[in-house]
């Protein structure tokens, strides 16, 4: 295998592993801080997606639903990161592809509100929302951070862009 696929592979399980860790962190937090077990989201999430879950109340915390979820939500993020890790890679090389980066991220972000509205919003309460965007939100930024220390050459791109004529 060649050494840029193998990096674009490692890269990205490391930096989906991270993003999933940060999603699990939080929710499992935000639980707690809401008086509720550190499994109650991915409970909730996977009965909903496994087993046909209508009515939080009748929610039950079980591994079946968990591991379900964490297993999605895992390969889903692993897929996710290398994905990102094969982009950050050709944002190196061609400069355009920082511009399928950004629409990347805003199409990725949208689907998950969409499909959260379609599957689970007789579920979600008014502030699960906010707690899915912030939770998101920082798994998407511990992921870039993970992304842009693989890539020194693409963060001094970035930084050394210039902002406009600079007559004087």
């Amino acid at each position: 295998m060649r050494d840029e696929v193998k990096d674009v592979l490692r890269g990205g399980m490391f930096a989906g592993l991270l993003g999933y860790l940060t999603v699990v962190v939080l929710f499992a937090l935000l639980n707690v801080v809401m008086g509720r077990s550190p499994f109650y989201t991915p409970a909730m999430f996977g009965a909903v997606l496994f087993y046909g879950l209508e009515d939080p109340a009748a929610l039950e915390i079980t591994p079946g639903p968990i591991l379900a979820y964490n297993m999605v939500h895992v390969l889903a993020f692993v897929a996710l990161g290398v994905f990102a890790s094969w982009l950050v890679t050709k944002a190196e090389e061609y400069p355009v592809a920082r511009f399928a980066i950004l629409f990347v991220l805003i199409f990725v972000a949208a689907h998950i509100y969409a499909a959260l509205l379609l599957f689970a919003q007789p579920l979600l309460a008014g502030s699960a929302w906010w707690q899915v965007g912030v939770v998101s939100l920082a798994a998407a930024l511990a992921m870039g951070w993970y992304l842009m220390r693989q890539h020194p050459a693409l963060k001094r791109q970035l930084t050394d862009v210039p902002l406009g004529d600079e007559e004087g």
